[in-house]
């Protein structure tokens, strides 16, 4: 991996006022001859690090929509360096990208006919970033966006789009898109009563107990499926605490292998956790 070509795009898309959105690694546009036939899977994520939430997520969505043998599935891992929550601190951009990098690789050995695309994009918001999607890299087809539970409620929180209403920054980016969801759990906790509520989410936008805030129709764009395995408590958060310590065995169960390793040789180089 040529880790300087994630400091390249990055200088790039940080100094360029009219850039957007920039490809580091994979296919930089797809071309659809049909958009009726393409579905582009967006995991938009800090990727602090990946680990086997995002993993799941992913491979959760591309069993469901790869049901369709007439569709072709695409796959975006899309890193935002202007967060509406979360600025930049440890890892790094650079080095988010480089473990963003190698997780579409561990994609690619279960799906051997994926290429995934990562990029980096500047802005906050969904509807901001389908904008540079669509512009820069795919220009028709439907956008389906990868969520856990916990971000699909952000994205529809009128707070974001203020001062405009929800319905008024959201009615055309819902009308070519859809979200896909896995539910989400807290570690250490029992969350059954939770995740059976998180499921109910759709059906209580489409039964109009979220309007006016929420249209109804809008819940026919999103796909709510519950998420059973290891991985649905799974935290960032608190797979940073280990790696700070360097407690790698703590994290193996945790993180794909190659990434659990380049941490570990990007800690050694640095005499240091790359998360501090």
């Amino acid at each position: 991996m040529k880790v300087s070509e994630s400091l390249i795009k990055l200088d790039i898309l940080r100094n360029d006022t009219e850039l957007e959105f920039s490809v580091v690694y994979g296919p930089p546009k797809i071309i659809c001859e049909n958009s009726n036939d393409n579905i582009l899977l967006i995991l938009d994520s800090s990727f602090n690090p990946p680990h086997w939430g995002h993993y799941t997520l992913i491979e959760r969505a591309i069993q469901l929509y790869s049901q369709d043998s007439n569709v072709e599935v695409h796959v975006l891992l899309l890193l935002s360096i202007q967060n509406a929550d979360k600025g930049e601190k440890p890892a790094t951009f650079d080095k988010r990208i480089d473990m963003m990098h190698l997780l579409s690789q561990s994609l690619q050995d279960k799906f051997s006919n994926l290429t995934p695309t990562v990029a980096i994009c500047k802005s906050a918001r969904f509807v901001d970033k389908s904008n540079g999607v669509r512009k820069e890299m795919f220009t028709a087809g439907k956008i389906v966006y990868l969520l856990g539970f916990d971000t699909i409620t952000r994205v529809l929180d009128p707070k974001y789009y203020l001062p405009q209403t929800l319905k008024e920054a959201m009615t055309e980016f819902m009308s070519q898109t859809e979200f896909f969801c896995l539910t989400r759990g807290e570690e250490g906790q029992n969350n059954s009563q939770d995740i059976a509520k998180q499921a109910k989410y759709v059906e209580s936008i489409s039964n109009g107990d979220c309007e006016p805030i929420i249209p109804r129709k809008w819940g026919s764009k999103i796909k709510i499926e519950v998420n059973e395995n290891e991985y649905c408590s799974i935290s960032s958060s608190s797979i940073r605490k280990d790696l700070i310590c360097r407690e790698y065995r703590a994290v193996e169960k945790k993180l794909p292998n190659r990434i659990l390793e380049y941490i570990k040789i990007s800690d050694e180089k640095a005499k240091s956790s790359i998360f501090i």
